[in-house]
């Protein structure tokens, strides 16, 4: 039978103390908890000094996930980026988290798994309760201008609470994501997905609504 503290001592071995003891050093002037980011042995991680960083909870950064334990996991905060995270989140090992210049990535908790992507180049808002599947992409940008009257490269996305973004799910720039809802496996969402449904698709289009899920 596996303790608590069997677990503690497995967690306290897969932990880089080093990377977790400078990067909440780092930002302790800014956060209320010490040890707010625990940064595992497969991290790489990189915050500009003028970033703002505020946790009101913990940052678990490249934990590891059942046996994928040799995957890199990349955190990137550049200038003059900010991180607001209102709870626990963790990133599982193989995932790119990426913040640009002048980006805002706000979390409530929640967790995104193994080699998924979120690459912030505008503004991202993901809410509480919210999970990540593996290989699933969230990015706010086309970083390349199509010209073309009303077009822009980047546009704001906003997950809500309790959404759970299935495997291989692509969520593109300028959509909402209402409470409760549910991305299936593969979709592809271009557009505002209402409360409370299940789209699947490509491109993602509602299936059921009034749903609940757990």
């Amino acid at each position: 039978m596996i303790t608590r503290a069997t677990k503690r001592l497995k967690m306290l071995k897969e932990i880089n103390l080093l990377k977790t003891l400078y990067f909440s050093l780092l930002i302790y002037r800014k956060n209320e908890k010490k040890i707010s980011i625990l940064a595992y042995r497969k991290a790489r991680i990189k915050i500009a000094r003028d970033s703002l960083i505020k946790i009101n909870g913990r940052l678990n950064i490249g934990t590891f996930w059942d046996m994928v334990t040799n995957r890199e996991t990349i955190f990137l905060a550049k200038k003059s980026s900010r991180l607001i995270i209102d709870g626990d989140f963790t990133i599982f090992n193989g995932c790119t988290v990426s913040i640009q210049e002048n980006a805002v990535l706000k979390i409530g908790s929640g967790y995104i798994n193994s080699n998924s992507m979120i690459l912030c180049f505008n503004h991202i808002t993901i809410g509480t309760g919210v999970i990540i599947a593996d290989q699933v992409t969230i990015r706010d940008s086309d970083n390349h201008n199509i010209i073309y009257e009303g077009y822009e490269e980047s546009k704001p996305i906003n997950i809500g609470n309790h959404v759970w973004i299935g495997m291989g799910a692509t969520i593109l720039k300028g959509v909402t994501i209402g409470d409760g809802a549910i991305i299936a496996a593969g979709a592809v969402v271009t557009k505002d997905v209402p409360t409370k449904c299940l789209v699947v698709g490509v491109p993602a289009k509602v299936i059921k609504n009034n749903i609940e899920w757990e």
